[in-house]
């Protein structure tokens, strides 16, 4: 009996790490990317502000993805620079649109009751902030949409196991809705 336990266990677990390396969202990963944000960071953006007006399309083809902001951004210098910071730590663009649109996952899951209380005020808000506020929602609906079925079990897991280190990360990258210091806590669903 201890035995067959003892095995079922292992299946257990030889089941969940197989699922776990089916991710993007893996130690290895996850570091080259904490390693890369400070230097992408730095970057001097020709406007920081279009980074708002980046759409991902509703589809799992990382590689067009990828080509897709690439196209979006065309004619923005700071390119060449962020292509070299990617390859230093061993991500290409597919790899780093993949891993920091589905990292992003535990944010927007934090986000969505600030963000239902916002749909709620948009119309009391004056004209500036109510556009703000619009543009914000459409971002974060956007992301929302196009990551959720793209998300396989194995990022499920992924993402519970690393979830407030992704919010963390999701609050470092370049055009966060929110500022680096946040400290934002997650709770289970």
């Amino acid at each position: 009996m201890i035995t067959l336990r003892l095995l079922f266990a292992g299946l257990l677990a030889l089941s969940a790490a197989q699922a776990y390396a089916a991710t993007v969202l893996t130690e290895q990963n996850l570091s080259a990317l904490e390693a890369a944000l400070p230097k992408l960071a730095r970057i001097q953006q020709d406007d920081v502000s279009s980074l708002h007006n980046v759409r991902l399309q509703r589809h799992c083809d990382w590689p067009r993805h990828a080509r897709e902001v690439r196209a979006q951004q065309q004619g923005q210098s700071y390119l060449a620079e962020v292509d070299n910071i990617l390859a230093e730590h061993q991500l290409t663009p597919p790899l780093f649109i993949e891993l920091t649109a589905k990292g992003s996952w535990p944010l927007l899951q934090t986000l969505q009751p600030a963000l239902a209380i916002t749909r709620q005020t948009i119309p009391f808000l004056p004209q500036t902030q109510r556009q703000q506020a619009q543009q914000l929602l459409a971002q974060t609906d956007n992301m929302y949409q196009v990551v959720q079925p793209c998300l396989t079990e194995a990022d499920k897991v992924a993402l519970r196991q690393h979830q407030q280190r992704l919010i963390n990360l999701a609050s470092r990258l370049p055009g966060s809705i929110l500022p680096a210091a946040a400290d934002v806590v997650a709770t289970p669903e």
